[in-house]
């Protein structure tokens, strides 16, 4: 028969148990993570959580020095049936095909509005007179981060854009600002099989999912550098959290 004193002690002896296994151990900022492989619609939050690693493209476009491209600096590993043709520009290299991804963002009612090939894209390229919004690939709002836990287990997120900055032509000269993409998502990468793999691209491309649509289609892209120095090293495990701003029919 156990006593008061037992009854006591073993209680003691829960909680410390139970707070001995918390310590050390930060909770995770998303309610669930994803196992490799899998991708994570969060309905009640409103979000798709990625599984990635980091990856190193040394000599790629835009990394550790300005320059311009198409590819994403977050992207899948496979596309279209087969290897993501961009897989190796991409910093965060994410372990599902492309298509998961949109049908990830569909299922949480992100929808696409203008979208285009490639090809068609090429078509409709450039900054002219006779630029019309069809130009622009459209669709609703996402916004985007990168968290991880660092060496001392504490967990870190970023806002996807912090990651690099931008290099701008005054007329008079050049500043470096923050990078201030709006990212929307086209699907256009998934509805026209481009196989690139690219998720969020730096300018407005169709070969992705997510484009920064500030200018039209390909051209003029910003000028951006993704600052390494900023990224866990290559090989950590990282998640991409996107959330949509899903917009309601009247």
């Amino acid at each position: 028969m156990k006593t008061k004193s037992d009854v006591l002690f073993l209680g003691v002896s829960v909680a410390w148990l139970i707070l001995l296994c918390g310590v050390g151990r930060p909770q995770a900022p998303a309610d669930r993570l994803p196992e490799p492989g899998t991708v994570v619609v969060d309905r009640q939050r409103g979000e798709v959580i990625l599984s990635a690693k980091v990856q190193f493209p040394e000599g790629k476009p835009c990394i550790n020095e300005y320059g311009e491209r198409v590819q994403a600096f977050a992207g899948c590993a496979t596309a279209a049936g087969g290897e993501a043709k961009m897989a190796s520009y991409f910093v965060f290299l994410v372990d599902v095909p492309t298509e998961k991804v949109f049908d990830g963002l569909i299922e949480l009612g992100c929808r696409p509005r203008v979208h285009y090939s490639i090809e068609e894209g090429r078509r409709r390229s450039g900054l002219t007179a006779r630029t019309t919004s069809a130009d622009y690939l459209q669709g609703d709002p996402v916004v985007l981060s990168v968290f991880w836990q660092n060496e001392k287990g504490q967990w870190v997120e970023r806002a996807y854009q912090d990651f690099a900055t931008e290099l701008v032509d005054t007329g008079d000269g050049k500043i470096e600002k923050p990078w201030t993409p709006h990212f929307v998502f086209h699907g256009s990468g998934v509805i026209h099989q481009s196989g690139t793999g690219c998720i969020a691209c730096p300018c407005d491309c169709p070969g992705g999912i997510i484009a920064d649509n500030r200018f039209p289609i390909y051209d003029p892209k910003p000028k951006v550098r993704f600052d390494m120095a900023k990224a866990p090293p290559p090989g950590t495990q990282v998640y991409i959290r996107i959330r949509p701003i899903s917009s309601r029919p009247e």
